[in-house]
C-alpha cells in the first residue's frame, strides 16, 4: 500500500515524475475517427469537456458526440464516449426525489446501451468499464435486493478491466468499488462478501501510477470518511492535492481542477469548515 507520510514528500514525488518526461499513464484515450467530420466533433466534444464539469456541458457533449456518430457510425470509440458523457450528466444532475432518480435511471441506461453497442462491435477495456459505471449508477437507487443481484455483473465487467488494463483512466476500478461501497448500505458489502481492503489497494495502486491525478485522492477520502467514519484519514487525504498546483499534470489540468473543488466541498462537509481550517 502506498502510504506518503507528509506533503513535502508529495510535493518532491510531483515535481521529479512531472521533469521526467514518462509517458502519460493511464489517461483516458480519445476516439479517433477516419472520417474528417466525425473528428472534427470529437475534438469540439472534448474541448469542451476541458472547460468545467457540469449537467450542461456534458448535456452538449452528448449532442456533439451524437453528430460525430452520425458521420461515422459504428466506431466504438465515439459509442464508449457516449456512454462516459451520459453517466457523467446524470452524475451532475440533481437525485433527490424519486422522479429526479428514474429520469437518472433513464440516462444511466441509454449509458449501458451504448457500451453494449461498442462491445458488440469490438470488445474493449473501455466499454466494460463505462457500462460498470452506468449500471453501479443505476442501482444506486434500489432495494438491497436489486443492487445485490446486480453485483455479480458489475463486478464481472470491473474484473475484466483490472484483468486486462488495471491502469485503465488512472486505475478506475478502484474509484468504481469505492464510490459503490460508499453509497450502498454497508450490510450488502457484507451480503456480496466484498473485500474492502482490496479496494483501498486499487485506489492506491492509482495514485502510485499517477500521483499528479487528483481524482483518486478525493474518492479515498470519500471511502474513509462515508464507509470508515475516519475523519482523519479522509483530511490528510484531502490535504495532499488541496496543496498542490492542479496544473501538475498539465493535460488533466481541468479535472484536477474540479477534484480540488469537490475536496473543498468534502473538506468542509467532514469539518464545518472551508479549507484550509479544521
Amino acid at each position: 500500500m502506498l502510504r506518503i507520510k507528509n506533503s513535502a514528500t508529495m510535493v518532491a514525488l510531483f515535481a521529479v515524475i512531472l521533469f521526467s518526461g514518462q509517458a502519460l499513464a493511464g489517461a483516458l484515450p480519445k476516439p479517433r475517427s477516419k472520417n474528417p467530420e466525425a473528428q472534427k466533433y470529437i475534438d469540439q466534444a472534448w474541448a469542451l469537456e476541458l472547460v468545467d464539469s457540469n449537467a450542461k456541458i456534458y448535456k452538449d457533449c452528448i449532442a456533439i458526440m451524437e453528430q460525430a456518430d452520425k458521420k461515422d457510425p459504428n466506431n466504438p470509440e465515439i459509442l464508449i464516449d457516449l456512454s462516459r458523457y451520459w453517466w457523467s450528466y446524470g452524475d451532475n444532475l440533481p437525485k433527490e426525489t424519486k422522479d429526479q432518480q428514474r429520469v437518472l435511471e433513464g440516462y444511466y441506461a441509454k449509458g449501458m446501451s451504448y457500451a453494449e453497442k461498442s462491445m458488440a462491435i469490438k470488445e474493449s477495456v473501455a466499454a466494460h468499464y463505462w457500462w460498470a459505471v452506468n449500471k453501479a449508477a443505476g442501482l444506486e437507487f434500489s432495494g438491497i435486493a436489486s443492487q445485490a443481484a446486480g453485483f455479480p455483473s458489475i463486478k464481472r465487467h470491473v474484473d475484466y478491466v483490472t484483468g486486462h488494463e488495471p491502469d485503465y483512466y488512472y486505475g478506475g476500478s478502484g474509484r468504481i468499488w469505492s464510490e459503490i461501497q460508499s453509497r450502498v448500505p454497508k450490510i450488502l458489502v457484507k451480503i456480496v462478501g466484498w473485500n474492502v481492503q482490496d479496494t483501498i489497494d486499487q485506489i492506491n495502486n492509482g495514485i502510485k501510477l499517477e500521483p499528479r491525478y487528483f481524482d483518486n485522492y478525493v474518492y479515498k477520502a470519500r471511502f474513509y470518511y462515508v464507509y470508515f467514519d475516519d475523519k482523519n484519514e479522509a483530511l490528510k487525504t484531502l490535504e495532499i492535492i488541496l496543496k498542490q498546483d492542479p496544473n501538475v499534470l498539465p493535460s488533466e489540468l481541468s479535472a484536477n481542477k474540479i477534484s480540488q473543488r469537490d475536496g473543498r466541498e468534502l473538506w468542509k462537509k467532514i469539518t464545518g469548515k472551508d479549507y484550509p481550517n479544521k
